[in-house]
């Protein structure tokens, strides 16, 4: 959902993944997405503007999607968070083949984690190694940094739908750390 903008074919995926047999904590995010009249241009048209307004401009972002930005001490893009992100994506041998998506983005990394996650259960012998590069991953990386950027996301969003996008995903991870 970082990743993408909130199109109507986007928004009907999202709805379908999220569908009734996902996890209770995702409930708030299911209703949200409930609530999306994908008849409505208008309603498409706000979804999408606060994309763009949170995630990638013109104007200064009230909440930088990337890694690097939150860590660094200029507060710059492309710093030593996405080369460490990249690192690990190339050591496990995936690479972002998207040149508009940065290795620190929060779509990225989450996509990251959900990976190494889902391989983690998958009962291929190699379960431990999953785990571990999972937790670590979220330790070093997510937990530096997304819990502020949940933080200005959902004080900065308009749309129902990205301040609970926000609130999720920091319960998720805070879930997950535990």
């Amino acid at each position: 959902m970082y990743l993408c903008k909130p199109s109507r074919e986007a928004i009907a995926g999202w709805s379908s993944l999220a569908a009734d047999d996902a996890p209770d904590y995702l409930a708030a995010l299911k209703s949200a997405l409930r609530e999306i009249d994908l008849a409505s241009d208008q309603m498409l048209n706000e979804l999408l503007w606060d994309y763009t307004r949170l995630f990638i401009g013109p104007y200064r972002l009230p909440c930088p999607p990337w890694e690097s930005v939150y860590t660094s001490q200029k507060k710059l893009m492309m710093q030593d968070a996405a080369d460490d992100a990249r690192g690990t994506y190339a050591e496990l041998g995936l690479i972002i083949d998207d040149p508009n998506v940065m290795p620190d983005h929060i779509g990225a990394e989450l996509n990251f984690l959900s990976l190494a996650y889902e391989r983690a259960g998958q009962g291929d012998g190699k379960r431990p190694d999953w785990i571990r590069v999972g937790d670590g991953f979220l330790h070093e990386h997510l937990l530096n940094w997304a819990p502020q950027f949940t933080s200005d996301m959902e004080a900065a969003a308009e749309a129902f739908l990205y301040k609970t996008l926000a609130r999720t995903t920091r319960n998720t991870l805070v879930l997950l750390s535990a």
